[in-house]
């Protein structure tokens, strides 16, 4: 066997010829506590306190009251709510970007997955209620 036929079956033989490079990860959900939004205009993170859930900050979401900063929020169960926070129930460290295209389960099991599009981002439990956040538009489902 000629030394670059060798070295063409060794490449297809370990799969490096079939995907390109981070085609699986892609795919793969995170499990990160905080996310971003690659715009920067959806922040999210998974609360630490009060039970399972996720709440984020969407540019655009509406005022609930004049005490602090809207978020929607989704817990494990039951329909998304408009609400406003001042402290932060989270788990401390960066917020990580969640580029489009992936998705993030948070809680054992992915109790909660958001999925993130150029379009927005959108959250579900596994009763099916959930959210679209989107900069300036939110619909909850």
């Amino acid at each position: 066997m000629r030394p670059h036929r060798s070295a063409l079956a060794v490449l297809v033989a370990t799969g490096a010829l079939l995907a390109p490079a981070g085609a699986a990860s892609a795919a793969a959900p995170v499990r990160w506590h905080n996310v971003v939004s690659p715009t920067k205009k959806i922040r999210c993170y998974q609360l630490k306190y009060g039970g399972p859930g996720v709440e984020c900050f969407v540019a655009g979401l509406p005022r609930t009251s004049s005490f602090g900063d809207p978020i929607i929020r989704l817990g494990a169960r039951g329909g998304a709510t408009y609400g406003s926070r001042s402290d932060f129930p989270g788990y401390s460290g960066r917020f990580r970007t969640l580029r489009y295209g992936r998705t993030w389960w948070t809680g054992k099991g992915g109790k909660i997955r958001c999925t993130m599009r150029s379009t927005g981002l959108t959250c579900r439990n596994r009763a099916g209620h959930g959210f679209r956040a989107a900069a300036n538009a939110t619909v909850r489902f």
